[in-house]
């Protein structure tokens, strides 16, 4: 009788891990769409153009350690005194591959990083055990309570939102974080002293950002949105410049950055074929011609970092 309960609870078990299987399958069909080889949200209320697969985590480890060597530091938020505090609660917003939410938590294990996004795809077998990811969309609210983050970040999202919910993100960023806590904005530019290659796929680039409703400028709107979100105080701004040819005064670097911009056509490819009405081939010839001009122009680009602290409110 035990042998024949045995055999049934065996059966049911691989049913349910069938079932459960199936289930996971047509869920993982319906969050995700392909094109080109590429995995990418399919979400209703996720426009992001960007894939969200191994190529894309790996652009995305490669941006993050291109970005700390050029601000050589992970954040510009005077916050040295949050960080030795045991327990100080960080929130990544748009943590992608969790590069900077890694670095952080393993630079500093006593504090607790939370990284937020529509989708995982962080390394497990890496993962610090002060780092806890949800899975949320920004557009529709942060699920946190008021006053729980000592420090919020969020870096390069200009893809991510459209233009007028810039204000209702600022709004949620303010209220889940502490009275006292900082908040950092970190976006970049188009690129400057482009050749006329590059020109055309930035512009295209562009206008994929302003189909979905985005602002490709948003790096010149940083301090504004803070400045009126009203509950925000010594806020600051900083600008660095990233080049791609002799002034960087590194070509191991340079070469670094303009294969973050190859990538960054690699991932855009299905959307910016479709833009501009060619084939993968013409594509492929404009992306090749495009990197050599990246060093021979000496192209740049800004990246630009606003933080500022919340109002203590002293009446409570």
């Amino acid at each position: 009788m035990i042998f024949i309960m045995g055999c049934i609870s065996s059966k049911l078990n691989e049913k349910v891990e069938f079932i459960d299987s199936q289930n996971t399958q047509t869920k993982f069909q319906t969050e995700f769409r392909y094109a080109d080889g590429r995995r990418f949200h399919n979400l209703e209320n996720a426009g992001y153009p960007l894939p969200n697969d191994d190529e894309e985590s790996d652009r995305l480890h490669l941006q993050h350690f291109l970005i700390r060597y050029i601000w050589q530091s992970n954040f510009s938020s005077p916050i040295d005194h949050i960080l030795s505090s045991q327990g100080s609660k960080i929130l990544d917003i748009g943590c992608g591959a969790g590069s900077w939410s890694f670095d952080m938590a393993t630079t500093y294990p006593s504090i607790e990083v939370v990284g937020l996004d529509i989708s995982s795809h962080q390394p497990t077998y890496i993962k610090p055990k002060n780092f806890s990811f949800i899975k949320a969309n920004v557009l529709e609210g942060i699920p946190f309570e008021d006053n729980t983050f000592d420090f919020v970040f969020q870096r390069y999202l200009v893809f991510g939102y459209p233009k007028e919910k810039w204000p209702f993100i600022m709004n949620e960023i303010v209220r889940v974080l502490k009275p006292g806590g900082f908040l950092e904005l970190c976006e970049p530019s188009t690129v400057y002293d482009a050749g006329p290659v590059t020109q055309y796929l930035f512009k295209a680039a562009q206008g994929i950002i302003n189909q979905k409703g985005g602002d490709p400028n948003i790096y010149r709107m940083l301090e504004k949105y803070v400045q009126n979100q009203g509950q925000l105080k010594n806020i600051k701004r900083e600008v660095k410049r990233c080049y791609h040819g002799e002034k960087s005064n590194n070509i191991k670097l340079s070469k670094v950055a303009i294969t973050d911009i190859i990538s960054l056509y690699e991932s855009l490819k299905p959307s910016l074929m479709k833009h501009l009405q060619i084939s993968d081939t013409k594509l492929g010839k404009l992306i090749k011609n495009s990197e050599k001009e990246l060093f021979d122009f000496d192209s740049f680009y800004y990246m630009v970092r606003v933080y500022a602290t919340k109002f203590v409110d002293n009446n409570n």
